[in-house]
């Protein structure tokens, strides 16, 4: 028996709960979803899953969903797997024995031109018609800062009026990112004048057109809304704004430590992806054929 338990909890359900307790909104729908459908699969506790339970899910997974999906699901009930064996719920960790599926990069595919991330922002001006006009106002901010600043959605979602602060040129926001990760991100003064125009009605800096704070699924419509109008890539998403935000520092030579730092990425690792996928640059550009 494990006596290095640190944990009370009494279910496989209770462990999950904790397990989640830590992580962020988004990722805790995401693997509550995960979890459920794979304990629907198993039709058993977790003490009891063994190596050929793992692959036959594995196996279904991939005849229902595509790679980069799988291998979501594998890496969360594989963390789910080690946290019970650390904090001394499980005896063995039998999600060790199931490899993650490499997936092939596709970052490049979701980089937008600087003039088609403009092109995004400038169309939410054709909204600009009577009451609309301060929505178009409110959506050209807050494009701008997932753009200008390389805030995730979520964020730009949770931002309040005190976490800005005026600057000489600009200002700056303190931003509570993933895993609860404070940083604070400097904002440009064309950026912050878009801010500094909404109008304080609540405590949220972007709200709805109900006076409640800005939730992201609507900001997802925005973005959706702005592509089609600007005629870029109909798959362009919130996320496509910060990648490209990366993207475009670095090639204007931003530092790489600096970089992370501004995007809150935890390990320098994820920051050194965008050194890799400006597929307009590469090594052929020097030879003469």
């Amino acid at each position: 028996m494990n006596t290095n338990v640190l944990t009370r909890a009494q279910s496989d359900r209770e462990l999950v709960l904790i397990w989640l307790g830590d992580k962020s909104r988004t990722t805790r729908v995401s693997y509550s979803s995960i979890v459920t459908g794979f304990f629907d699969f198993i039709n058993k506790p977790l003490a009891q899953v063994q190596i050929e339970d793992l692959q036959l899910w594995h196996r279904r997974l991939q005849l229902t969903d595509k790679p980069s999906t799988v291998a979501n699901k594998i890496r969360a009930i594989k963390s789910l797997f080690s946290y019970g064996v650390k904090v001394g719920y499980l005896e063995i960790n039998v999600g060790s024995y199931i490899k993650c599926p490499r997936v092939k990069e596709k970052l490049a595919q979701r980089i937008l031109s600087e003039s088609d991330c403009l092109k995004l922002i400038e169309a939410t001006k054709s909204e600009h018609d009577g009451p609309n006009e301060r929505y178009a106002e409110r959506n050209r901010a807050i494009l701008s800062l997932m753009y200008g600043c390389g805030l995730r959605v979520s964020e730009v979602c949770a931002l309040t009026w005190g976490d800005l602060q005026a600057l000489t040129d600009g200002g700056k926001c303190t931003v509570f990112g993933k895993g609860g990760e404070t940083r604070v991100v400097l904002i440009p003064y064309s950026v912050w004048k878009l801010i500094v125009k909404q109008p304080k009605l609540i405590d949220a800096v972007f709200v709805s057109r109900t006076g409640k704070p800005l939730e992201r699924t609507i900001i997802y419509k925005i973005v959706k809304q702005c592509a089609k109008r600007a005629g870029v890539s109909g798959k362009a998403s919130c996320h496509w704004l910060r990648h490209s935000h990366a993207s475009h520092a670095i090639e204007s030579g931003c530092n790489l430590r600096l970089l992370q730092q501004s995007l809150g990425h935890s390990k320098l690792e994820t920051t050194e992806r965008y050194l890799h996928i400006n597929p307009d640059r590469g090594s052929s550009q020097f030879i003469n054929i």
